[in-house]
């Protein structure tokens, strides 16, 4: 097994070394640059937001706690995804903003609770931000769905 890791490690260097790459993918890129760099492959996926879709709202200055997408199997080819993140802005601004965020994307309000925004367009975008006091701060859970391009 440690001569196959060997190997494994030498060709990657080996390709690196040629400015090559392994993928088109940037998110392969950069869990591929994050695990040269020491950072297990699955940590670094899960907090790569490079994929998620434009009318998915981060609040600013937000540290974000985990990402992730990919294809769900609904008709069309379709993905889904979570992201969380923390921040020390109050519940209610947050919710505010994020409803704000989705109205200027286009997404129709769907439904709402002092905790929840929910907003979409028919099979085509959704997106459901659920925000709650955490340790202090305001844990954000955002889930969405977008039929692929």
């Amino acid at each position: 097994m440690g001569r196959t890791a060997m190997l494994t490690a030498l060709a990657l260097v080996a390709a690196c070394g040629r400015g090559e790459r392994s993928t088109e993918d940037p998110v392969g890129q950069n869990v591929a640059a994050a695990a040269a760099a020491g950072v297990p492959a699955n940590v670094a996926a899960a907090v790569d937001c490079s994929n998620k879709p434009d009318f998915v709202p981060v609040y600013a200055n937000a540290t974000i706690l985990s990402c992730t997408a990919a294809p769900d199997g609904l008709e069309g080819r379709h993905v889904s995804g979570n992201l969380v993140y923390e921040t020390d802005a109050p519940v209610k601004q947050v919710l505010g903003w994020s409803r704000g965020q989705a109205n200027a994307s286009g997404l129709k309000y769907r439904h709402e609770t002092g905790f929840s925004y929910e907003a979409g367009e028919e099979a085509e975008r959704s997106l459901r931000v659920v925000a709650e006091s955490h340790l202090g701060r305001t844990r954000v859970s955002i889930s969405w769905g977008q039929k692929a391009s």
